[in-house]
């Protein structure tokens, strides 16, 4: 209980050693003339203003570290003025800045700042809160230093309420995290020695001396040796080796140069001298402290902490002395001051509880706000992005539907640039075949006219006319048929057709109507087949190949028609051979276009292929050359059988 006020002090000493390490290394002369003029003025009205403009220029400079330091000093201002409102304030915002900037150093020190504030207003259930809270920031954080001070502070808690056993669990776990990973930030020394402390307290001695033993050995200042020799003085006190203990006592009288207090040095007397039976000796010294307090007895935390314990000594001395009615007083006084001190303590602890439960029900309150509003942005982001997706949905949508529309387009501009080349072309050749034609009938007609009727030549004219008539018919037919096919949306009739007979009709026909040609030898797959189709267009398709294949084969050879049924039945392929010079490579194709001649001073306009392969497919079928035939050209008609 006597470690309340030295509990303060090594809090402010630790935390102000934080900032002044990490403030003025290797910086801008200017933010450390800043940083040192706060710091040494840390009470001024100017201060604030001073950190301010320190916090703007290390901002100009984007000097993340020296404006946390600034943020720092504020808070500090208004810790060392006593404005606690202004204290909580200036700790969230320095956190906030910190925790943005990775300043992890300036926010677990600006965080102890609070604490400081609730232990020095002996708030120690608000300051074990605030300490375990920053415990488990930073073990999350993984930040080694905090995690040590969080456990050495948290270790001061618990022995200032008495709980030996936690803070010694406690100041292992700072010592276990300090050691092992060489913090500098964390004296060692100091925790040995609390450690040290709390094993004299319990009576492990033992223990004691081992603690002991290593804060002397990991020591960073030599006159923290006397520190050590206190404590080493006050075990051989409490355990009665009272020798060791004036000799200790008279060791550090001479050599503490002051870094040890009376008091200290009276307390372990005091032990001393009761121990060995020297009680007026310590009864005077007792007094001696008594008439101290009495005189500044405005301080509520020093009568706990030392004028209440003091009472009791005073009075179980007066005890021993004999001095019962003088006991007997101290006694009374005591507990009167004791009872005080303990409704006094505990209206503290219930004000301490209800600010925490003010504190997690404002917490509660700031989560679901913060819930809230991450719901709504979380509402505004899906519309958003729904609307998004509508809108990308439409653009593709409208992207494909013109892409479509641009392809239908330009598919039709090609169809329309190809049907007017094939205009210019077909007028080309439309207009040569029909002058070819009717040049010989008007020639020949008037020849005819003026030669006798008995004239042997006159009959040879009339053949040409009628010839060149049969040419210029079947042109006209040709074209008119082709326009038929293609600007007709109905199927063609069917009905059932005798294919040999068929085939031999039009073989039958097509030698009425050339003057000269080869001959034609029919193949039937079949003795007899019948199949359902439209027998005026299967007629026609077969009697332009045949034409075509009578033109250029070899008169020697002929033509052959043949047909065959496909394995499955399911299609039926006429075969029109000729013995002619056959199709040139790359033209396979090429021939089957409209107005296509490979010898243009052939008669015809180049119709023929084109108007079997229309009408192939209009019954469902094609036309193709049969590339595998080697002596003349082979056409293949293929149709389905239905």
């Amino acid at each position: 209980m006597k470690n309340a006020l030295l509990l303060l002090a090594i809090l402010v000493a630790s935390v102000s050693s934080a900032t002044a390490q990490t403030a003025a290394d290797g910086l801008d002369t200017t933010l450390v003339a800043y940083y040192r003029w706060c710091n040494r003025h840390k009470q001024d009205p100017e201060m604030p203003l001073k950190a301010d403009t320190m916090f703007r220029l290390a901002g100009e400079k984007q000097n993340r570290r020296m404006q946390s330091v600034a943020m720092c000093l504020k808070t500090d201002y208004y810790y060392y003025t006593g404005n606690f409102d202004s204290v909580k304030v200036w700790v969230a915002r320095t956190q906030q800045f910190t925790r943005e900037h990775n300043q992890l150093t300036h926010y677990y020190f600006v965080w102890t700042r609070l604490i400081t504030y609730y232990t020095k207003y002996s708030k120690y259930t608000l300051a074990q809160y605030e300490l375990e809270r920053f415990r488990d920031q930073a073990i999350r954080d993984d930040y080694k230093p905090a995690i040590a001070e969080a456990y050495k502070q948290l270790g001061h808690i618990y022995r200032t309420k008495s709980l030996y056993d936690t803070a010694i669990d406690s100041y292992r776990k700072a010592i276990g995290i300090a050691g092992p990973n060489g913090l500098k930030e964390v004296d060692i020394s100091y925790l040995y020695l609390q450690l040290g402390e709390m094993y004299t307290l319990q009576k492990k001695y033992d223990q004691a001396d081992e603690a002991l033993r290593m804060a002397e050995k990991t020591i960073l200042l030599p006159e923290h040796i006397w520190r050590v020799r206190i404590a080493r003085a006050n075990r051989y006190a409490n355990e009665g080796d009272f020798s060791h203990a004036r000799q200790l006592l008279r060791e550090i009288r001479e050599g503490n140069n002051g870094y040890v207090s009376e008091n200290k040095i009276e307390e372990i007397e005091i032990a001393i001298y009761r121990g060995s039976g020297e009680l007026n000796k310590a009864l005077a010294i007792v007094n001696k402290q008594l008439a101290a307090y009495e005189t500044q007895q405005d301080s509520t935390s020093s009568m706990h902490y030392f004028y209440i314990p003091m009472l009791g000594t005073r009075a179980a001395i007066n005890y021993e002395l004999g001095n019962y009615r003088a006991a007997a007083e101290d006694l009374s006084q005591q507990t009167a001051l004791a009872q005080e001190r303990y409704e006094h303590n505990n209206r503290e602890t219930l004000n301490e509880f209800a600010t925490l439960f003010d504190v997690e029900r404002l917490d509660r309150e700031k989560i679901e706000a913060q819930q809230q509003a991450q719901a709504e942005r979380l509402r505004r982001a899906r519309i958003f992005e729904i609307g998004l997706g509508v809108i990308l949905l439409l653009a593709t949508a409208f992207i494909v539907i013109l892409t479509r529309l641009n392809r239908r387009l330009a598919h039709a501009k090609r169809a329309a640039e190809e049907a007017n080349r094939m205009k210019s072309h077909f007028i080309r050749n439309i207009t040569h075949e029909i002058n070819t034609p009717l040049n010989s009938i008007v020639g020949f007609a008037e020849l005819a006219a003026t030669t006798a009727d008995d004239d042997p030549e006159r009959s040879v004219y009339i053949d040409i006319i009628w010839e060149n008539s049969g040419n210029l018919q079947k042109l006209v037919s040709d074209v008119l048929y082709i326009a038929d096919l293609e600007s007709s949306d109905n199927p063609p009739a069917a009905a059932p057709v005798e294919i040999n007979a068929c085939c031999r009709e039009c073989i039958h026909n097509l030698a009425k109507s050339e003057r000269q040609q080869a001959e034609i030898q029919f193949l039937p797959g079949r003795e007899a087949f019948r199949l359902r189709t439209s027998e005026l267009l299967l007629s026609k398709a077969l009697t332009e190949l045949l034409r075509n294949a009578v033109r250029f084969t070899d008169p020697a050879k002929g033509v052959t028609l043949s047909y065959d049924l496909s394995e499955d039945s399911r299609s039926i392929t006429f075969a029109v051979t000729d013995f002619g010079p056959g199709v040139p490579e790359g033209e396979h194709e090429h021939i089957f276009e409209r107005f296509v001649k490979l010898d243009t001073f052939t008669q015809g306009l180049g119709l023929g292929l084109s108007v079997s392969r229309l009408i192939a497919r209009a019954l469902g079928g094609d036309v193709r050359l049969d590339t595998g035939h080697a002596s003349g050209a082979r056409f293949l008609l293929t149709i389905p059988v239905k």
